[in-house]
């Protein structure tokens, strides 16, 4: 329930549900980020709703992560997975949502930070007729993305447009690191309002420890190398290519090397 003493502002990730078991299909670093953004601000004083998109029916329509913070899932298409290369067609529908959400619930959001390029897109589409700040998080650049495949799908000059657009019209888009700023400019556009804030970091799950500790923690020998992968299981993040350049380290009589990894449960 709204406070009438706090301001509702709105978090739109479209294919990255906050509300996600982390480490399933499409659930991973931005679903992370979208929702300890949107606890943060809540512990900050803000009434803070997180749209994203239905994709099963038995689904909660609304999942109250805090008094003030909450996923709202709205409807976009077939309530099923729809692979992100194939959701623009149904952004259109995730605005007009969006829109009714806000009618019956007698909501206005006046800030709406928006997080990957189809979220973008919804953020300018309401814009049009709003005068809203719109604040937008990359997450991923086809800029860069297209660089490396070999198939480019038919949607990449409508996100290479969209990617453009956000930069020179948002009031602000959030690079994540220096980097990521350089590469907007180059890449993207010399125009646009950009600041740099880099990710957070959750003090209570990570924080510094000697070598030695670690080592003892993880069972690992002192004179063990380590090559350690952090991440989910998908094939888009390459770990085929880590198992087989790990093959090759073997081969080589590296005997002393070990591959691990860090999973991630919520």
């Amino acid at each position: 329930m709204l406070s009438l003493n706090r301001q509702a502002i709105a978090l739109i990730s479209d294919h990255a549900d906050p509300a996600a078991e982390i480490g399933l299909e499409e659930a991973g670093g931005q679903n992370v980020y979208v929702r300890h953004v949107g606890e943060t601000l809540a512990a900050l004083g803000w009434h803070v709703d997180m749209f994203t998109r239905k994709v099963k029916a038995s689904d909660d329509d609304i999942v109250q992560h805090s008094a003030h913070c909450r996923t709202i899932r709205l409807k976009a298409g077939a309530e099923t997975y729809i692979p992100r290369d194939r959701l623009f067609e149904h952004m259109p529908e995730f605005v007009d949502s969006f829109q009714a959400f806000q009618r019956t619930q007698g909501l206005n959001y006046p800030l709406i930070h928006t997080n990957y390029w189809l979220s973008a897109w919804a953020g300018l589409e309401l814009q049009k007729t709003s005068g809203i700040q719109l604040v937008h998080t990359y997450h991923s650049l086809g800029a860069v993305k297209y660089q490396s495949l070999v198939e480019i799908p038919q949607v990449a000059n409508t996100r290479l447009r969209i990617e453009r657009e956000i930069l020179e019209r948002a009031n602000c888009v959030v690079a994540t690191s220096p980097q990521e700023q350089e590469t907007l400019r180059s890449l993207v556009s010399t125009r646009g309002q950009i600041e740099v804030i880099p990710c957070g970091t959750d003090t209570t799950n990570f924080r510094l420890t000697s070598k030695t500790q670690a080592r003892t923690k993880l069972k690992l020998d002192s004179r063990e190398k380590v090559i350690l992968y952090v991440g989910r299981f998908d094939e888009r993040k390459g770990i085929e290519t880590l198992v087989r350049a790990f093959a090759l380290l073997k081969e080589r009589d590296l005997k002393n090397i070990k591959l691990t990894e860090i999973l991630h449960h919520s």
